[in-house]
């Protein structure tokens, strides 16, 4: 079925995968497409010709596609061209109890979920919390009374060894990523 391909599909070099897709009917490529993560479905697009990725594009769902253009449009080399558009994010006015019912039902697009972000209404970044803080916090705790508003993140354009760096030196399993104006973009 298509989502065991695209699973099976994620764990493969992009230009492995093109190869494998290359007689596929775009109908189907674009399906596959659709059930990837955004950031691998990207990488898979950059490999196929402009007007056959720009077909594919246009077959896959309004949401999802939009998702993958945006990926597309930063250089492979940066944190734009690196990152996951799926994350999760709340509010800081929510409880423990109302973040993990949240998480719930919002979280399931989530590739992986290791740290809960905290956004303004507005998107902007404005603190960060783990699974485990969240789940030690008594349920009626609101999130900012515990949410760590020291943040590390990047740029949209800083380049790979920047996001390296930065992973590494504050021992990170993810870092957001931020456009100029703070709003986390993945």
């Amino acid at each position: 079925d298509v989502s065991t391909v695209a699973d099976t599909l994620e764990e493969v070099e992009p230009d492995f995968q093109a190869r494998l897709l290359e007689s596929m009917p775009d109908e189907k490529v674009a399906d596959v497409l659709e059930e990837m993560a955004p950031d691998e479905a990207a990488d898979l697009l950059a490999e196929f010709s402009q007007d056959r990725s720009k077909e594919l594009l246009n077959l896959m769902e309004r949401e999802d596609a939009d998702d993958v253009r945006k990926l597309l449009t930063y250089p492979i080399d940066t944190a734009g061209g690196l990152m996951n558009t799926e994350f999760v994010a709340v509010q800081p006015a929510l409880s423990a109890a109302e973040t993990i019912a949240s998480l719930r039902t919002t979280a399931t697009e989530a590739e992986t979920i290791y740290y809960v972000y905290v956004t303004e209404p507005n998107g902007k970044l404005v603190g960060v919390f783990s699974l485990r803080e969240l789940v030690m916090a008594e349920p009626a705790t609101p999130i900012r009374d515990f949410m760590h508003k020291r943040l590390v993140a990047v740029k949209l354009d800083d380049s790979q060894e920047d996001v390296a760096q930065a992973v590494s030196k504050y021992n990170l399993l993810a870092v957001p990523v931020v456009d100029g104006d703070g709003r986390i973009q993945g």
